[in-house]
């Protein structure tokens, strides 16, 4: 989490403090701090982050009166100002928490050279926002015109800069309502709680390792995580089961791979939302945790591969014919499910890239799927999706499900893929939804669609 704001503690000695939204100030434990400031220092003691504040080359004025009209002029002649702080690694973010006052019923010039800075178009922006009476006013759209391939969430904070220094409470439950908080819940360790020894319950939530400690293929010299990396090197790839409600019709399984640009992984939006979505559809659910940067996708294939091959070997417990098993991912994380389907199923042996791995008895299963969801995704790499029609043949692909919003900065390249997929004799069933970016997750509306084609793929087996 990213929480960037831009915050003027402007000197309130002075007459016509009210003239503009979000001036005035909060003394907190004596230190003298803006509105806009003292919010994003809460939220992030609430559910940590970085924060980062916006700054420009050539300071504001404290004094009221000069900074009111240097407000006015700048809206008026629509100026960009330099900024003199800047965002390392910006991709590593999957939420960018933006806050601002309300100057002018918009947003103060500099967010605007904030927001044109950088690219968001794969993240999820909420802003939260101070005021002297004019609420929001139209700036979350215009966040969304700034950045239209973004994810802006309809959940705002917006308070009444009157309300700031007695707002504390009301802050806290905003940011822990918003559900992004990290979480830090791993497998309990020993040696039987992985795929390979654990006793399986098909009705509880149960998380596994998928690899044996000391048998993990493929691993990177990772020692020491500077700040740049998402997972600690002592980190396990691992599965969590979501199982289907006691006396539900059980349809099929299906293994899901949040996104994250191979950087993060996106569980809070789309890992467990969705699983609980699907298992109440009757699907077992599995949500995997694979290796992620300094990591490749192959590696995280490796992990899919994995965990459905676990599935498959499990499926009589389960309460599923072993053919009916899905893979599906979003954004990177269909990259790393097209990555396995494409190079690692069917008994593909780890030790294609590790030859000091030592197969196991599950690595005699097969990991073929029976159909791939491509939600916001595509067959290829990160954000270059392939039209090879002839390698998409060889790779001999399941039914494909795309679903895609059109304000996503990738959606001609979801539908040049599509149609390089359906070419290569893939059957391909498209979902497009108008006005959605990317992020969108378990919104939108689209879940009961896959349901429906899901049950039409896995009968036809």
């Amino acid at each position: 989490m990213l929480i960037a704001y831009f915050s003027v503690p402007e000197d309130v000695s002075t007459d016509g403090v009210d003239a503009v939204s979000g001036a005035s100030i909060v003394v907190d434990d004596g230190e003298v701090l803006g509105n806009t400031e003292y919010v994003a220092k809460l939220i992030q003691q609430t559910i940590g982050g970085d924060l980062f504040r916006i700054e420009t080359v050539d300071p504001y004025p404290l004094d009221h009166n000069p900074l009111v009209d240097q407000a006015a002029e700048e809206k008026e002649a629509g100026t960009r100002p330099e900024l003199a702080t800047h965002v390392e690694n910006s991709e590593q973010y999957e939420f960018v928490l933006l806050g601002y006052p309300n100057w002018w019923a918009d947003m103060p010039m500099p967010v605007y050279s904030f927001l044109e800075e950088y690219n968001f178009g794969a993240k999820t922006i909420i802003p939260f926002i101070t005021h002297g009476g004019s609420g929001a006013s139209r700036t979350v759209d215009t966040i969304s015109r700034l950045q239209p391939g973004a994810s802006v969430g309809d959940n705002a904070l917006v308070l009444s800069r009157n309300k700031a220094a007695s707002s504390a409470e009301d802050v806290v439950s905003w940011a822990q309502g918003l559900g992004i908080a990290a979480e830090t819940s791993r497998p309990e360790g020993g040696d039987s709680n992985t795929v390979l020894t654990a006793s399986v319950d098909p009705h509880g939530k149960q998380m596994l390792y998928l690899w044996e400690e000391g048998n993990v293929p493929a691993v990177t010299e990772y020692t020491v995580n500077n700040g740049n990396y998402f997972d600690d090197p002592d980190f396990r790839p691992y599965l969590t089961f979501f199982p289907v409600p006691e006396g539900a019709e059980i349809k099929g399984a299906v293994l899901i791979c949040a996104g994250g640009a191979f950087q993060f992984r996106s569980d809070q939006n789309e890992g467990t939302p969705v699983a609980e979505d699907l298992s109440a559809l009757g699907y077992q659910s599995f949500v995997l945790d694979y290796r992620l940067r300094p990591y490749t996708q192959e590696e995280g294939a490796l992990d899919l591969a994995r965990a459905v091959r676990f599935v498959r070997a499990h499926a009589e417990e389960y309460g599923i014919d072993e053919k009916d098993i899905a893979v599906m991912g979003f954004s990177a994380g269909g990259i790393l499910a097209g990555e396995m389907l494409r190079n690692f199923d069917g008994t593909v042996s780890p030790t294609v890239l590790d030859p000091d791995y030592m197969p196991d008895e599950l690595d005699m299963v097969s990991a073929d799927a029976a159909a791939d969801g491509m939600i916001y995704s595509f067959y290829g790499r990160l954000s270059v999706g392939t039209t090879d029609v002839e390698s998409l043949q060889k790779a001999d692909l399941p039914p494909t499900f795309y679903c895609y919003g059109t304000r996503d900065p990738f959606y001609d390249q979801f539908l040049a893929n599509a149609d390089a997929v359906e070419e290569a004799g893939v059957s391909v069933e498209r979902l497009q939804l108008d006005d959605m970016p990317h992020g969108f997750g378990n919104q939108g509306g689209w879940i009961p669609t896959y349901d429906k084609w899901l049950g039409e793929v896995f009968a036809g087996n």
